[in-house]
């Protein structure tokens, strides 16, 4: 499962999963718990003959508004998000304003052949097989080491730079603790790893209302700033699966300070076949 975007997004997650249905019988269901999309793939699983279904989301963390309203589809959970259905809300009465309507009419031109569909659905999914979720990315030891990779490539001097992690962060205020902790975890392994004089973490909360998201932009701000203080200087890694946006508005929100960046996400990278079957393999579905 993922959120799916453009082709350049999609081919991507479809390489993925041609390379892991080499080894266990895999489909995809791109979208933000898009219920038509889940019960396609599961209807393609159930026809191929599986006896037990392993949903893995491909998604920066597993405390996440989309991957509640996805366990709510897949019969995991009693209730919807009511925190997702309010974002959708808020996003339909701007959806005629500026970027809320380019981003508007980019799901609704996504939605037939990527599944990138943003719309709220109380429908749940018909399944009639095991079927367990795992967790997304997280803290993942293969998140840390493609963040160090690129914070590298970006590197001069580690004893004398700092590296500042960005991620898109959560629309609930109950959730940004959770991802606070998986953020801490990755760049305290980047620091060690990578031996930079710091690494810490800003988010952007991009979906959250106007005022929590500047609010996330200050503090992001002055992070970076921070770090190329007093003769310092700052690396900014995003923390994205993929190029679909959002890196454009990290670069817009951090114009006019001093910062190395090249936009590079997690994917392309090898080894998320590795990470898939890993946590498949979690919930008794593994590879022969």
């Amino acid at each position: 499962m993922a959120h799916g975007g453009d082709a350049s997004w999609n081919s991507e997650i479809a390489a993925l999963r041609d390379t892991v249905d080499k080894m266990v019988p895999t489909e995809t269901a791109l979208g933000m718990a898009d219920v038509a999309a889940l019960q396609a793939a599961v209807d393609r699983l159930e026809k191929r003959g599986v006896k037990r279904i392993a949903a893995v989301p491909l998604f920066i963390h597993t405390r996440s508004e989309v991957l509640d309203q996805t366990r709510y589809a897949l019969g995991l959970a009693d209730k919807p998000s009511e925190v997702l259905r309010a974002a959708f809300a808020r996003r339909s009465e701007h959806a005629g304003h500026g970027a809320h309507a380019a981003h508007a009419a980019h799901s609704a031109s996504k939605a037939p052949s990527g599944g990138h569909a943003h719309t709220f659905s109380t429908e749940r999914v018909k399944v009639a097989l095991p079927l367990a979720m795992t967790l997304a990315l997280d803290e993942h030891p293969f998140v840390a080491r493609i963040l160090c990779e690129r914070a590298r490539s970006l590197s001069r001097k580690p004893k004398l730079e700092t590296v500042v992690l960005v991620a898109h962060g959560p629309v609930d205020d109950a959730a940004q603790p959770a991802w606070e902790a998986s953020l801490a975890s990755l760049a305290a392994s980047v620091r060690a790893e990578g031996g930079f004089k710091a690494a810490v973490f800003g988010v952007l909360r991009d979906d959250a209302v106007p005022e929590v998201r500047a609010a996330a932009v200050a503090d992001l701000r002055a992070k970076v700033a921070a770090g190329a203080a007093t003769g310092g200087r700052t690396l900014v890694v995003p923390v994205l699966i993929a190029r679909g946006g959002i890196e454009k508005k990290i670069e817009k929100d951090l114009a006019g300070l001093d910062y190395a960046w090249d936009g590079k996400t997690l994917m392309p990278h090898a080894g998320f076949d590795a990470w898939v079957l890993d946590r498949a393999a979690a919930t008794g579905v593994k590879a022969p």
